[in-house]
């Protein structure tokens, strides 16, 4: 299980993207601005094992979250769940 611990503190967000694997699926993390430019953290997930730039886009998918403590704590559900919900990603890395 992903943990909030795992994608790092807020800080790291001001300037970097995080990007992780938990058992088959990978997944990046970023401070992104939405459509009236607040930040908001933008989390994508795909399955592995290979990274962003060379997995297809139609292998992505993304959520948006408010830019706060809650906010991270949401995109780390999120991911959890996604991860719950294609049990075919942690097949994927015993194959």
């Amino acid at each position: 299980m992903i943990t909030t611990e795992d994608i790092l503190n807020m800080n790291f967000y001001k300037k970097e993207k995080f990007t992780g694997s938990y058992k088959g699926m990978r997944y990046l993390v970023k401070k992104d601005k939405d459509d009236a430019e607040n930040d908001i953290f933008r989390a994508t997930v795909w399955p592995g094992p290979y990274n962003f730039a060379t997995t297809p886009d139609d292998q992505k998918i993304s959520a948006t979250f408010p830019f706060t403590e809650e906010g991270k704590q949401q995109a780390v559900d999120w991911m959890n769940e996604q991860w719950r919900s294609r049990s075919e990603w942690g097949i994927m890395m015993h194959s």
